[in-house]
């Protein structure tokens, strides 16, 4: 298995889990290209890794430490994701290899961020 594929999908079904809240298995297979069988060991992977992250009731993924948001600011919401993805990736990997990537992972996130708005200010140009 490809480590890093592996950390990848974690790293999304985290994020898709938050950001909708109750997206079902399917979707999230759909989305990464994989089967519903892996995105359950993924699952059962990032609440090993002490992510509460749930499944039932036809398989939705429940994210629930976003479920009682203390502040629902969208800068809050993303500040607290990027932290829980590079909490993932703290738990998963060696603590030497884990802060190496975390702090390259951080000074990425300006020009990701950056990214991100000029996509959709692309995307909003050609409607």
């Amino acid at each position: 298995m490809n480590r890093a594929a592996r950390l990848h999908r974690l790293l999304v079904i985290l994020s898709m889990a938050t950001a909708r809240p109750g997206i079902r298995a399917d979707d999230l297979a759909a989305t990464l290209k994989v089967s519903s069988r892996t995105v359950f060991r993924d699952l059962a992977e990032l609440q090993r890794l002490g992510f509460p992250v749930t499944f039932g009731n036809g398989y939705p993924a429940q994210q629930e430490l976003f479920r009682r948001r203390r502040r629902p600011e969208m800068s809050q919401v993303l500040a607290d994701l990027v932290e829980q993805q590079l909490e993932v990736v703290r738990r998963k990997l060696p603590a030497d290899e884990a802060e190496q990537l975390v702090n390259e992972a951080i000074g990425y996130l300006p020009m990701e961020a950056a990214e991100a708005v000029t996509r959709a200010l692309a995307k909003a140009a050609r409607r």
